[in-house]
């Protein structure tokens, strides 16, 4: 992986982990990702009316389905912390998400890895994994409730991840990165708002912004640029690679969890981070 290509992922997590801080102090999680969404659209109107909308029929199919897989991964997620606990369904969902990537890159994109690389993704995936657990004791227990139906909304929400990912990769042969990422967002806020104004959550969206208008508004702005920082990198590597590496995001956020959340971070988490962190090293020796 080039350097300029592993800069804007390091960029790309840090503002990914730093607004992730305001999404889990949130009161609902999913009010909050619509919120994030409608600040978004919004706030980034003035620059996409200036782009040139001239989307080939193949770029509108990947902007389409994209946008639907993210909506789809905003449900799931929100379905797993619902249903279960944040240090079961959190690892699952980020931890599957770069060995599916590798997967489906590999079936369908023709993306030869080498055997650096296929390690360092393994890496990432078990680093993901653990970066969660409290104790030596509990490496195992998210293993031990797949058969939960949060642990299952998890790894749909990575299997999303996943999904989408490929189908950017493609969409941004066709459609320029700015344009192609607000018109996934605003396809994703369409698909997101029925559930959020008809399915009961109306009264929770002024409580949501009377709380959280700051967190809300910084996490609009991030969102799109954190997206787009991806996506240029997928231009300049392999999107199994790039799927790995933009998941340092957790390593930032745990630590800023324990700084500033005061969550602690343990030995087992120490050791998750070294994981992940020789997995980018690998990456980056392969290719």
């Amino acid at each position: 992986m080039s350097i300029s290509a592993f800069g804007l992922l390091f960029l790309a997590a840090i503002l990914h982990a730093s607004y992730h801080l305001f999404y889990k102090r949130s009161l609902d999680k999913q009010t909050f990702a619509w919120c994030l969404l409608l600040v978004t659209i919004v706030a980034y109107f003035p620059l996409f009316v200036t782009r040139p909308l001239n989307l080939p029929p193949l770029g509108w199919a990947c902007v389409l389905a994209s946008g639907l897989a993210e909506a789809a991964y905003f449900v799931s997620m929100g379905k797993a912390y619902q249903m279960g606990d944040l240090s079961v369904a959190y690892p699952l969902a980020r931890g599957s998400a770069p060995l599916f990537i590798a997967l489906w890159a590999t079936l369908f994109l023709k993306e030869r890895l080498t055997t650096l690389g296929l390690t360092g993704i393994l890496l990432i995936a078990g680093g993901l994994y653990l970066l969660n657990a409290r104790s030596l004791g509990e490496l195992l227990e998210p293993l031990r409730h797949l058969g939960n139906p949060s642990s299952r909304w998890a790894l749909l929400a990575g299997l999303c991840i996943s999904v989408y990912s490929i189908i950017d990769k493609v969409g941004t042969k066709y459609v320029p990165p700015f344009v192609y990422i607000y018109l996934v967002l605003l396809v994703t806020f369409l698909a997101f708002t029925p559930g959020i104004l008809f399915g009961g959550k109306r009264a929770s969206i002024a409580a949501e912004w009377r709380v959280n208008k700051v967190g809300i508004l910084v996490a609009g702005i991030a969102d799109l640029l954190t997206y787009y920082l991806v996506l240029l990198a997928m231009r300049l590597s392999y999107v199994s690679y790039v799927g790995s590496v933009r998941e340092m995001s957790v390593v930032f956020g745990a630590f800023l969890g324990s700084t500033l959340l005061q969550e602690g971070y343990g030995q087992v988490r120490i050791l998750a981070s070294v994981l992940v962190f020789l997995g980018i090293l690998l990456i980056g020796v392969a290719g």
